[in-house]
Formats: C-alpha cells, sequence, structure tokens
C-alpha cells in the first residue's frame, strides 16, 4: 500500500523502488509477485467484514447509503471496476474488479455482478443513493437499479437518443443545449431507439466545461446530487 501510494502506480517494479527493504528492487519486486499469486490470499473474505462496519456507520450516521461506481483504463488490456462509499469527499473502496479491456465498456452483466455484492452487504432497509459516470449507463443496469429501488444518478453519452414526446421525436441528448449556462430537465422520457426504457434526464453544460453534462436519473433533488457528486 505504500509503494502503491508513493509511487502513484501498480507497476510492481515501480512499487518496490518506494518501498524501504534491504532488499535490492528486483527481489523486492519478486516477492510482491509471489504474494499477489498466492491462492491462499482471500481478499474478499478478509475485506468483507470491513466493508460492512463502513456501510453500516454510514447508514446509522445519516441514514442512507452513497455509493460511487466508475470503470477505469488501467495499464494494457485491462479496466478496474469500482464500487466504493462516498465519504468526506474521498472514494472508499467496497468492491472492485479487474475486467480484461479491447475497447469500449464493460458488460452491463459485469456490474450488475459487483452492485449484487454491494447490495448483500447493506443494512436492512438502507435507502442507496449511487452517482456513476457513463460506463455503467447500459437499460440493462437502470432496470436492476429500478428493481432494487435504488436512486441513481448516472452519465450518459452526449449521443444517445432520447425521446420526449411526438412533437419532437428522437434527438440525441446533448443537442437539447447549445452553449455553456444552458440546461435541460425531462421528467419523462425515454432512451434508446432500440430498448425505449423510461427515464428522467438532464442536459447541463456547466460554464466552462468542453461539453454539457448528459444524466439519466431516479431522483427528484438531481442538481443538488450532481453537484455534490462533481
Amino acid at each position: 500500500m505504500v509503494g502503491i501510494f508513493h509511487s502513484h502506480s501498480l507497476n510492481l517494479s515501480n512499487v518496490a523502488g518506494k518501498i524501504i527493504s534491504p532488499a535490492n528492487n528486483v527481489s523486492t519486486a519478486r516477492i510482491l509477485s509471489l504474494f499477489l499469486a498466492n491462492s491462499a490470499i482471500d481478499v474478499l473474505g478478509w475485506y468483507k467484514p470491513i466493508a460492512k462496519v463502513w456501510l453500516q456507520s454510514q447508514f446509522e450516521r445519516v441514514g442512507e447509503i452513497r455509493l460511487i461506481v466508475d470503470g477505469t483504463k488501467v495499464g494494457f488490456g485491462h479496466q478496474l471496476l469500482m464500487v466504493s462509499l462516498a465519504y468526506r469527499n474521498r472514494a472508499v473502496p467496497i468492491v472492485w474488479s479487474w475486467v480484461k479491456y479491447v475497447g469500449g465498456h464493460s458488460t452491463g452483466k459485469q456490474q450488475v455482478s459487483l452492485l449484487e455484492y454491494v447490495g448483500s452487504l447493506l443494512p436492512k432497509c438502507a435507502p442507496v443513493f449511487l452517482v456513476g459516470d457513463s460506463e455503467f449507463d447500459s437499460i440493462f443496469v437502470l432496470q436492476q437499479l429500478d428493481q432494487w429501488h435504488w436512486f441513481y444518478v448516472l452519465r450518459q453519452k452526449t449521443n444517445i437518443g432520447l425521446w420526449v414526446n411526438e412533437q419532437i421525436g428522437w434527438r440525441e441528448l446533448g443537442s437539447f443545449v447549445n452553449q455553456p449556462g444552458q440546461s435541460a430537465l425531462f421528467q419523462k422520457a425515454c432512451l434508446t431507439k432500440n430498448e425505449i426504457y423510461p427515464v428522467s434526464a438532464l442536459v447541463y453544460w456547466q460554464i466552462g466545461e468542453k461539453e454539457p453534462w448528459c444524466c439519466q436519473r431516479q431522483l427528484d433533488l438531481l442538481t443538488a446530487t450532481i453537484r455534490n457528486a462533481h
């Protein structure tokens, strides 16, 4: 952990270079490699009780659970999917998974699997508020979140199709605003042409940003939630 923090890297050679040890970097990197390859190291089993305590603690203090979902490309050919607990402007990891990365996004099935695991750790009847980027924007994920009655705000691509009414028809989500400072809120709309799933949507172009933020939501206090997450 110290080596990763100080090296700002996941490369074992870089990590080893930041670890204080009488061994040289090559030996330290080899020791780390053997440790990571040890099948007796049960990361999920050891981490689970700690994650449950964090979730329970937030519920007891604020009466709800606040989660962040994210997908990040790391290195060559791999992507890190993570579900974190939002706490004092920090993201505390609850569960994560490495997936092979070629291009595009991870699958909705992979994402839902992580969210299901987090759901198994939650205190009973705890309200869940979830925010995330466009990695988790699939209709399959939205359907699961709605079934669980989780509140969510997830970013969407600007070119995704949105249906508002018969007069407007289908338009790209980002086309509803033309310049910074503008916003458009649709309480009842549908995504996408192929799947036609009912959502509420917000398009907001903040001054200073290069393009608008497009979000699908299941929240009444959408604007406040996005500002807090940002």
